[in-house]
């Protein structure tokens, strides 16, 4: 009897570890990702331009390319072209430069894989976030991509 209940708790510990991993990787996942040092330049060039934001992909660009190098090679960023390209579809991200409107308690999106993977795509936030978000999500996010 004792034996059982050890056996139940361990297996429960074992379930909430488990759970937990899923949900770090998924979150390690998308840290990884190009979007992530995509959506920092951009918090950094709001900064560096007193909150205004990008134009276009260019002024985004060019504003990266211009860092110095040590520090793109401390974000991973190898080369300013690649960043701006989804290593997980292949394809160049989406943008949204102008401010959109979005509901309370929902990330302001600026970038978007435009196929994503396994029915998920990742999304950057103007506030440094990368989310994964599955087509209803992604829907509810970027309403006309």
């Amino acid at each position: 009897m004792i034996c059982l209940r050890i056996g139940c708790c361990l297996l429960g510990l074992a379930m909430v570890f488990v759970a937990g991993c899923s949900r770090q990787d998924s979150s390690a996942e998308t840290e990884a990702s190009n979007l992530k040092p995509l959506a920092v330049y951009y918090g950094r060039y709001i900064g560096a331009h007193r909150g205004k934001r990008p134009a276009n992909e260019k002024q985004l660009k060019d504003f990266i390319a211009k860092r110095p190098i040590a520090e793109l090679q401390m974000m991973g960023v190898h080369d300013v072209e690649a960043l701006f390209i989804s290593s997980r579809d292949n394809q160049p991200y989406r943008f949204r430069f102008q401010s959109g409107a979005s509901k309370p308690n929902e990330i302001e999106v600026f970038a978007w894989e435009q196929v994503g993977a396994g029915g998920v795509r990742y999304v950057a936030g103007t506030l440094g976030q990368v989310v994964a978000a599955d087509e209803e999500r992604f829907r509810q996010l970027v309403p006309n991509p």
